[in-house]
Parts: C-alpha cells; structure tokens; sequence
C-alpha cells in the first residue's frame, strides 16, 4: 500500500510540476508582449524583445511581433510561383529610376510588376484597397525595404503577402524578369 501512495505521490507532483493542476489563489500568467525590429530585411528582424523601442542594430521601432504578418518567397523560387500563380500582383517597392533600369547597377525587374516606392506605399494605401484579398509579393533590389512594404500592407488588411527575400541583386532566374 506504501508504494501506491509514494506512486500517487510522485504523479500529482508531476503534474503540478507541469501546470496541470491548479488551485483557487493561483494567478494565471498574462502572456507577455514579444517586440521585433520594424522590418527593414536585416539579421535584427529575427531579434526579439522585450519591450518597445528602437532596434539596438538598425535603429528602427520595435513593433509588436504578432502585428507581423507576411510571408517570404526566395528568388529561386519566384519564377516558378509566377507561373502557377499567374493572378499574383508584383509590386517593385524601389525607385522609379530603378524600376526602369537606369541605376547603376541594374538589376533588373520582374515582368509585369507595378512600381509603387516604399516611400510612397504608405500614402497610396488607400488607392490599392481592392488587392486587400489578392496574393502579392513585393520586392526591391536587396530585400530590405520590401519587408518594410510587406509589413505596412499586412498591418493594413492585406492578407496574402509575401516578400522576395534577397531581391533582384540575387536574383539568378531570367524566365520572369522583364
């Protein structure tokens, strides 16, 4: 019979260890907030934290990482999405001068994609209202303003977005660039 009890024993405290039991004082705790740098497609976007500021790497405003909300395609992998997802919206977040290749360098653009500038997304937001429900990728030349783009078109209500990460700098596959 001692054995049983010492059994029973050890298996309540197992799952009070665990949190499977719970008496009546005992508080829940409140999940805590978990911060992220606002996109910018460096190393410190992975990095989390703990409370709001600015990214300790890059300098940008930590944002809560639950209000990130966008996907990522490699540029392998893009030539081939495009031809399965032929309905997809590119939108070139770079300049107007690289969108029509004339930096130096040129890397090159996808076809039929849109020009719309990172500096620019935000104030034509309103203007792009009817892809809300449309499957996007944004892109830039080395991905890092597209994730900023990706983030400020999620944190706006479009739900399928993704970004091209590296972006056309990296970008081996000729059979979709324009």
């Amino acid at each position: 019979m001692r054995i049983r009890q010492l059994l029973l024993l050890a298996f309540y405290l197992l799952l009070h260890a665990n949190g499977f039991t719970q008496t009546s004082t005992k508080k829940r705790a409140t999940p805590s907030v978990i911060y992220r740098c606002l996109p910018c497609g460096q190393e410190c976007d992975n990095k989390d934290y703990s409370k709001p500021g600015q990214c300790t790497s890059c300098g940008m405003e930590l944002v809560n990482k639950a209000s990130i909300r966008f996907g990522s395609i490699s540029t392998a992998a893009i030539c081939q999405y495009i031809k399965t997802h032929p309905s997809v919206v590119l939108i070139d977040v770079r300049t107007k001068e690289e969108f029509e290749g004339k930096a130096d360098p040129d890397f090159g653009g996808l076809a039929n994609s849109i020009n719309i500038p990172v500096q620019e997304l935000e104030k034509r937001i309103p203007t792009l209202s009817a892809l809300k429900e449309k499957d996007i990728i944004v892109f830039c030349s080395h991905s890092h303003r597209s994730p900023r783009a990706a983030y400020l078109l999620g944190k706006n209500g479009f739900r399928k977005v993704n970004n091209m990460s590296g972006g056309m700098s990296v970008m081996k596959d000729k059979a979709c660039k324009k």
